[in-house]
């Protein structure tokens, strides 16, 4: 089994919002469509958030906390993604791990 590589992850997701935008813009495609392209995309992240938490994740992995960059990058990144659907909430029911699953 292979593993999705980040870069891969990236490139998932950033061609995920060029494909809603090219389907909210058909008018060949039924208006439900187009709608409903048009509501994922309003809160979809877009290109510059998506490599933005790359940055984060990139620099939470460096083994360097005195770099520059570093310390700029989480001081300045604004959340973009929650660990619940829920608004405001602090917990999941998905803990931390529930996406492996064990034979």
């Amino acid at each position: 089994m292979r593993l999705t590589l980040p870069n891969e992850r990236t490139r998932a997701l950033v061609k995920t919002e060029e494909f809603l935008r090219e389907l909210s813009r058909d008018q060949q495609l039924p208006r439900d469509v187009r709608s409903s392209a048009k509501s994922l995309l309003r809160h979809y992240p877009s290109a510059a958030q998506v490599f933005s938490l790359g940055r984060l994740e990139e620099c939470l992995v460096n083994e360097a906390p005195e770099d520059e960059y570093r310390r700029r990058v989480i001081a300045f990144h604004e959340p973009l993604l929650s660990s619940s659907l829920e608004t405001g909430a602090r917990s999941s029911s998905h803990d931390i791990g529930s996406d492996f699953h064990q034979p």
